[in-house]
């Protein structure tokens, strides 16, 4: 479900608003995400999952976002390139 508004997206390689996270959708329309976390806290809350199509490798995505009366207000993001957990040092999964 898309949210109802996105206002501030901290995130330096894009720009704010609830039309950027639709232009990413369309242009991947093959998109998968296995969510394999939420956590909350007051007016915040945090997801952490798998994304798969968006590039040529799953990337592992944190995402938090600052909530007010029931819509999105803020959002920040965290992506990298999944890692096997046979190549971490600490051989544990990055979820």
């Amino acid at each position: 479900m898309v949210p109802a508004q996105l206002r501030s997206k901290h995130n330096p390689a894009m720009p704010n608003g609830l039309q950027t996270l639709r232009d990413l959708l369309a242009e991947a329309p093959d998109v998968q995400y296995e969510m394999h976390a939420v956590l909350a806290d007051g007016d915040l809350v945090a997801v952490h999952g798998r994304v798969i199509g968006w590039g040529p490798k799953p990337v592992i995505v944190e995402g938090t976002f600052r909530v007010d009366r029931g819509k999105i207000v803020e959002h920040w993001d965290v992506v990298q390139d999944e890692v096997p957990a046979s190549e971490t040092v600490s051989g544990n999964p990055m979820i």
